[in-house]
């Protein structure tokens, strides 16, 4: 299956645009992304609803700040035409639609957000900021105040993180059973179906870079596999339904409190995937469809044999 799925640039035509001639340029970005516009004015940058009359006005001073023209300037050096990220995913949303023939398949638009959001999903649209994915040493990235973005964060700012990041957040929304409330065996599993996926849907590219990893902190997941298991299975972590007992697993940060530095954060990422990945191997022939269906996390538990 071949998909054609164009990469709207909103941040392009924004930035842009004639300023003299401002007002068409807005009203032709809300007629080409529709809601979406609505969500990009109100939600990602902040600013007052698209009917409010100084909504254009506070645009336009957006996109003639020298700040954020030179972060856009940055977008448009370091990633171009986007079109190998637009190749990347035709590929995984065509893999997607053989696996769900029902799935929806989303429109794709790039946007500047002023640092706001690297990501925003919607019931149809993939938006992404491109300004997250110039590059970790580029100036733009630098400058940004530590407290807000730590170097952890600004490490995955490279350009080869758009996509894997991209479709992880897509499939996150839309195919992850929410967890909240449950326990963490039950995040775990939630969480592996969605990296499984993700690692169908993009064979080629690097396993580190879809779980936001660095190579090295992925070595030291697979040669510590046991160690982290015993971790959470001696301490009966896998059935707490505490906020810090998930939190500590499952949320992200420079390292995992509790295992070394080396570590990476959201461990629980990667040991729920190992446990999906076992289940699969041990049920050969499995569809997504049939894996995405299992309810109950003990069935995937079962098979689960750490390395």
């Amino acid at each position: 299956m071949q998909l054609h799925l164009p990469i709207e640039r909103l941040d392009q035509a924004l930035f842009h645009a004639d300023t003299a001639q401002f007002q068409q340029v807005v009203y032709k970005a809300h007629a080409a992304t529709g809601s979406f516009f609505s969500l990009y004015v109100e939600h990602i940058l902040q600013g007052p609803p698209v009917e409010d009359p100084m909504m254009p006005v506070m645009l336009r001073a957006f996109v003639q700040d020298p700040d954020w023209r030179q972060v856009q300037h940055a977008a448009d050096s370091v990633l171009g035409d986007l079109v190998p990220q637009q190749r990347a995913f035709e590929k995984a949303f065509a893999r997607l639609k053989v696996a769900f023939p029902d799935s929806i398949t989303p429109r794709l638009v790039a946007f500047n957000s002023g640092f706001n959001y690297g990501l925003f999903p919607t019931d149809s649209v993939l938006g992404f900021g491109v300004e997250w994915f110039v590059g970790s040493a580029h100036p733009v990235v630098a400058r940004l105040a530590p407290e807000a973005f730590p170097q952890f964060v600004k490490e995955r700012m490279v350009p080869t993180m758009l996509v894997p990041s991209a479709v992880k957040g897509w499939l996150l929304v839309h195919y992850a059973q929410p967890a909240g409330g449950k326990d963490l065996l039950t995040n775990l599993v939630e969480t592996g179906k969605v990296m499984a996926l993700l690692d169908a849907l993009l064979p080629e590219t690097e396993p580190y870079l879809k779980f936001a990893f660095t190579p090295e902190q992925l070595a030291w997941c697979e040669a510590n596999e046991a160690l982290i298991w015993r971790e959470l299975a001696g301490r009966e972590l896998l059935f707490s339904k505490q906020a810090d007992d998930i939190g500590r697993i499952m949320n992200d940060g420079p390292f995992t409190n509790g295992f070394p530095r080396e570590s990476p954060g959201h461990i629980g990422e990667w040991i729920g995937y190992r446990m999906v990945m076992n289940y699969l191997e041990a049920h050969p022939g499995t569809t997504f469809a049939a894996l995405f269906s299992i309810r109950d996390p003990n069935i995937i538990l079962k098979s689960y044999r750490p390395r």
